[in-house]
């Protein structure tokens, strides 16, 4: 209901990078799109080129052709040459677009790429706006909403890890998850509907297949749903705090997963004043790490406000990493320390440092305040289920020995197990939300069956269900969603 207002009108836009480059890309799309091309493109051939030939390039599909942008002669204006370009002609439906669409490979000048789309728009063409290609191939059908949601994670995917996951989304393989799951449960919503039409000719469906299908549907977005908190963190990075007692080697645990040197590290107490945060891919997660002052009894004024921002810090991560040095043990700072984190229920990591050196004052003082009994912060924390992991990572900050299990430690806890890597992609909030919703009516429905409720209640629950399930992929969505969907995207793609 969509496409009748849109694809009437042919729209151009740039759709490389802005700014100087070695070439740029100038897209066209839409039923005037071959009309605009054959109006300002000239093919090179054996002859010197003449801005007063009649134009006579015909767009074969998906064929790359060697030539010139023009701008013909016309009235007292004499014409002249713009570019010489390649440009790529796709015949819809064989396209990005699902429409008539062309390439124009030209040079990364500002000023050619303004005066390509000039002459385009002269001619009849409009500005796309954000997203509006890839909304266009949505809209003919040519990738499922799932899909033009991946092309926004793949564009702006800051590792490996996100880029892959993108483009295991763009090639379907969610999509097609999501369409097996609705196939089933529109297949059980047609034979209950038949059965309430036709009770004498078809009858009620049993309850036991229905169970049985309700409940395989169920455990397959079950698997979905958790996709969406690990996707959350692959999308939009995640946000790790490095707390702990001045000199337990915060800055040094910073630098050492930065491979270089960004924060100052001395033997002075206090050296860190104020948050630092900077960005690092942990085994293709993107990790905001944020190195924080450490916690200490003090006088010092601009000391006092770095060690509220520690709490702050703790408060809005999504991990901690709740660093003891092996040489002091546990004492007063870390009670602090692990009061906020009781305070705030951030999850956490102990990461015991320096074990590089001898330690001389741990021994029974930490096994006591950390595991031992009392009502203390620490104890009520070690007792909590907030602990990533029950066993302490052991590390050298300054020689790198055990990062690596941390770094897994990250990962293990950001993926929350395997379903990211089995289905082969991830729900982004909206997916994530509406596979709960479904879930939620599958769960009624179970209970609806359970309780022996007549098939037309059944039939509710059913389409609630199909009903959420299309809006994931697009089947049956509104237009304000759409809008809402693409509007994240940048002009040109």
């Amino acid at each position: 209901m969509f496409a009748s207002s849109i694809n009437d009108e042919t729209i151009t836009a740039l759709s490389t990078a802005p700014g100087v480059g070695a070439i740029a890309i100038v897209r066209l799309s839409g039923p005037q799109a071959f009309a605009i091309a054959q109006k300002i493109f000239l093919p090179r051939t054996a002859l010197a080129p003449d801005l007063n030939l009649p134009p006579d390039w015909q767009p074969k599909s998906h064929t790359a052709t060697i030539g010139f942008i023009v701008q013909r002669p016309s009235g007292n204006d004499l014409g002249r040459f713009i570019d010489e370009v390649v440009l790529i002609p796709y015949q819809g439906p064989n396209s990005y677009t699902g429409e008539d669409m062309v390439e124009i490979n030209c040079h990364g000048s500002p000023i050619v790429t303004r005066e390509i789309l000039t002459l385009a728009l002269s001619l009849g063409a409009r500005l796309a706006s954000a997203g509006e290609f890839t909304k266009r191939g949505f809209l003919s059908g040519r990738i499922d909403l799932t899909q033009a949601e991946a092309v926004l994670d793949l564009i702006h995917s800051k590792t490996e890890r996100q880029s892959g996951l993108a483009l295991s989304v763009l090639k379907g393989q969610l999509g097609e998850e999501i369409k097996a799951v609705r196939s089933k449960l529109m297949e059980l919503l047609t034979r209950i509907v038949a059965g309430i039409d036709f009770p004498e000719e078809v009858g009620d469906l049993d309850t036991n297949d229905i169970e049985a299908i309700t409940q395989d549907c169920r455990g397959r977005l079950a698997q979905l749903a958790k996709t969406a908190r690990s996707g959350r963190y692959l999308r939009e990075g995640l946000k790790l705090a490095i707390v702990g007692r001045p000199n337990a080697g915060k800055s040094s645990l910073l630098n050492r997963m930065l491979n270089f040197e960004r924060a100052i590290v001395t033997d002075i107490p206090g050296t860190t004043r104020d948050s630092i945060e900077e960005p690092v891919d942990v085994n293709g997660i993107p990790v905001i790490l944020i190195d924080t002052a450490g916690v200490r009894a003090t006088e010092d004024a601009v000391e006092m406000i770095g060690i509220e921002r520690t709490s702050k810090a703790i408060e809005e991560a999504d991990l901690v990493v709740f660093m003891v040095d092996r040489v002091q043990g546990v004492g007063d700072e870390e009670e602090f320390i692990a009061a906020r984190l009781l305070q705030f229920e951030r999850p956490y990591l102990v990461v015991v440092n320096k074990v590089d050196l001898q330690a001389q004052n741990l021994g029974e003082n930490f096994t006591e305040l950390w595991a031992g009994s009392g009502d203390t912060a620490a104890q009520r924390l070690h007792d909590s289920s907030q602990a990533v992991q029950a066993v302490p990572i052991n590390i050298s900050a300054r020689y790198g020995d055990g990062i690596d299990n941390l770094k897994a430690a990250i990962e293990e806890w950001a993926l929350a197990g395997s379903a990211v890597q089995e289905l082969g992609g991830s729900l982004n909030q909206r997916q994530g939300q509406l596979c709960l919703k479904a879930l939620e009516s599958l769960a009624f429905l179970q209970e609806a069956v359970q309780s022996g409720m007549p098939h037309d209640c059944l039939g509710t629950d059913l389409r609630q269900a199909v009903d959420a399930l299309d809006e994931i992929s697009g089947v049956a969505v509104t237009e304000e969603v759409i809008t809402e969907v693409f509007a994240n995207f940048c002009i040109g793609k």
